[in-house]
This record gives C-alpha cells, sequence and structure tokens, in this order.
C-alpha cells in the first residue's frame, strides 16, 4: 500500500492529548491530527522523525495527519487504518494462506450491535473478520491493546457468538512494523481484553497475526507471524 503523494517529513515535539501532536515541518511548528487514540509507548518521542500526510479540508482541524514514527532503524505506522488497508490488498490478491477458499468478500459489515471489518463469502459458510492494528513491540513481542479497549472486548464477545451460531470467526492482528516475531494479549494494560481473546480461542475463534514492512512511502505485509497466549 502506497501512502500517496501529500507525504512529508517532520519532527515530533509534543502530543498536548490523544489526537493532537506538535510537529516541526520546513522549520515550523504546526499542529497534526494523531490517528491512533493508544499510548503508542516509547513511539512518540520528542525528537523522533516522523511522516505525515498533507490534507487539508474544510472540516478538519489540521491540515497534517501523523502516519509514520521512525524508531531506530525502522519505521512505525501509526494509522490503525492502514492495517485494514493492506489486509484488503492481500484479500483482492489472495494471499492469506489463513483465510483461503473464499468466493468474495466485503468491507464494514454490520451484524448484531458491532460493524466487523470484512465478510467473507464461503460456499458453505460466512466468515466475519476483525483487523487489530499493533504498534506495540517490545523485544520482538507485539502486545495488543497499548490501551483499556471496551470495543475490543465487544467485538470478541460478538465473534464468539456468532461462531457459536456456526459461522467462521477471525481476528487478525496486523503489527504494522517489522520488528515483531510474535503477538501476545497484553495482560498487564487490559487483563479483560486478554481473559477474552482466551475465551476466544477456546470457542475456535481464529487468530492470525502478521508483521509488516514499512518504508518512508509504503506499508505491506511482511509474513504470518504466531499468536501466544
Amino acid at each position: 500500500m502506497k501512502l500517496g503523494d501529500q507525504v512529508v517529513d517532520g519532527i515530533f515535539l509534543e502530543r498536548p492529548n490523544r489526537y493532537l501532536a506538535r510537529v516541526e515541518i520546513d522549520g515550523q511548528e504546526v499542529n497534526a491530527h494523531v490517528p491512533d487514540p493508544g499510548r503508542l509507548p516509547g513511539l512518540m518521542v520528542p525528537g523522533r522523525r516522523i511522516r505525515l500526510i498533507y490534507n487539508p479540508g474544510p472540516k478538519r482541524k489540521t491540515d497534517y495527519s501523523l502516519v509514520l514514527v521512525r524508531h531506530k532503524n525502522i519505521w512505525v505506522s501509526v494509522y490503525p487504518v492502514f492495517a485494514n488497508k493492506v489486509v484488503e490488498e492481500e484479500l483482492v490478491d489472495r494471499n492469506l494462506s489463513c483465510l483461503n477458499g473464499y468466493e468474495n468478500f466485503n468491507r464494514e459489515v454490520k451484524c448484531g450491535e458491532s460493524r466487523f471489518d470484512f465478510q467473507l463469502e464461503f460456499l458453505d459458510t460466512k466468515a466475519f473478520v476483525e483487523v487489530k492494528s499493533v504498534s506495540l513491540v517490545e523485544r520482538g513481542v507485539g502486545k495488543f491493546p497499548d490501551a483499556p479497549t471496551q470495543r475490543g472486548v465487544k467485538h470478541l464477545k460478538e465473534l464468539i457468538a456468532l461462531r457459536l451460531k456456526g459461522f467462521r470467526t477471525a481476528v487478525l492482528f496486523i503489527s504494522q512494523r517489522s520488528d515483531a516475531r510474535l503477538i501476545t494479549p497484553n495482560d498487564e494494560i487490559d487483563p479483560l481484553f486478554g481473559e477474552w481473546l482466551r475465551k476466544a480461542h477456546i470457542a475456535s475463534v481464529e487468530l492470525y497475526a502478521y508483521n509488516c514492512t514499512v518504508t518512508k512511502n509504503t506499508v505491506s505485509i511482511k509474513g504470518q507471524i504466531p499468536v501466544n497466549f
């Protein structure tokens, strides 16, 4: 997935709140939208190189969105929507071996009280798939979430309910950085999510994870990695 033509370099200065960053672009300080409301530990460090998408509009409070952060020798995506986009690309190209055999798929499908990222149509069943973007990696271990997520717990409960009705259900954890070797629930931050993820596993909800290759202009699936408990 390409980031597009309206991408600029900058320097991260500070994060006054979850959705706002102060950044420096071409020597000028400006505000930028932070698409990921998570805590992003270890990433939002003053002086870090960043990449931003310039996207002004009458309904926007800022002209820029912060999408990439340079961490050590790699780029890390902090734009959760990119995870859905790279999964969609893989589904279009039929490259996700964990979900082989579908006839077609739809995005943003409402079922029950939730809207799931993808619904795949198989000959004998449907599969509901939820994508979770992972930005926190410690010593090669990707951890989700990096902040408590009631929405994530709700999705797990509904995926379990759909599985018990006979549908195929799955969670795809997408680490938008290349240094994750495995994914695990972040019990220290959100033990409830970890509890329900384990319940989902017992209920035969499928759990998959992938890491990504992130360059200054692209984000793409690198390879499948394990989900550990």
